[in-house]
């Protein structure tokens, strides 16, 4: 184990909210069980980072079927099995955002046109073995893509 550091504490008399927007977030599978990976590099190039499916909301917007549309939109595929795995806050001692969490499975490509995926982002299909190694070494890059993650994973052990 290596020893970390510490910085020094800042004592804030009212810290920034991490985000303040609602958004929604996906872990989806194909019918082979591997999951769908976004693959960014860091601005450095030095490492890479998987991210999950995710949407920020619009003030009026349904979540679910802000995902289902995210999934078409960004890859080409849809599912009809879809389970809801919650939602939580940011924070609760200041305005934060929720956020709403959701696993798809059996997802197939249906549509083959060009997609709306930045062309920086790799999208890949990966073990759940690779998907659980990732959220322990940090490739899994945020913490609400590492609790879709994990609460997939805890729904599909079931």
């Amino acid at each position: 184990m290596e020893k970390l550091q510490q910085p020094i504490p800042l004592l804030l008399d009212d810290p920034p909210s991490v985000c303040t927007k609602d958004y929604v977030n996906a872990l989806i599978l194909n019918e082979a069980g591997q999951a769908l990976v976004f693959e960014k590099s860091s601005p450095d190039k030095s490492r890479i980072h998987w991210h999950m499916l995710d949407q920020y909301l619009t003030h009026d917007a349904d979540p679910f079927a802000l995902i289902q549309q995210a999934l078409l939109q960004n890859t080409g595929y849809e599912t009809a099995v879809w389970s809801y795995l919650g939602s939580h806050m940011m924070a609760t001692d200041r305005p934060a955002g929720i956020g709403y969490f959701f696993c798809a499975q059996q997802a197939r490509r249906t549509i083959t046109r060009r997609l709306d995926t930045p062309k920086a982002t790799a999208i890949k299909w990966v073990s759940l073995k690779d998907l659980r190694y990732a959220l322990i070494d940090g490739r899994i890059a945020t913490m609400s893509h590492a609790l879709t993650v994990s609460l997939s994973l805890l729904t599909l052990l079931k």
